[in-house]
């Protein structure tokens, strides 16, 4: 199984094309394991607590409604990473820049 990234902003000497020329590294077993501590971490320790409260119909309804939120913002945070341009757009390196940028 090949898990290779494909670097497209590579350039011939090795940099991205980025803004400040970092290269990264991190890979796609890094990623999914951010997603995994991230989404199902959540989901599991929320689960019995959001059951015992609200019972077996609401409770995982309402688990369900707040994975759709975090589906949403995780979309909308990762569209402000690089603004205004997805591709050619500066980096936004904290929250604040992102905001700055886009109010202002």
């Amino acid at each position: 199984m090949n898990m290779e990234v494909d670097h497209s902003l590579e350039q011939a000497n090795g940099s991205c094309d980025d803004d400040d020329g970092q290269i990264r590294t991190g890979t796609l077993w890094s990623c999914v394991a951010h997603i995994i501590t991230a989404v199902i971490g959540a989901g599991v320790l929320s689960l019995a607590w959001s059951t015992s409260q609200l019972g077996w119909i609401a409770g995982p309804v309402a688990l369900l409604c707040f994975a759709i939120i975090t589906y949403v913002s995780a979309f909308l945070l990762a569209d402000c990473y690089r603004s205004p341009d997805p591709i050619k757009g500066t980096r936004n390196r904290t929250y604040i820049d992102a905001v700055r940028l886009n109010l202002g």
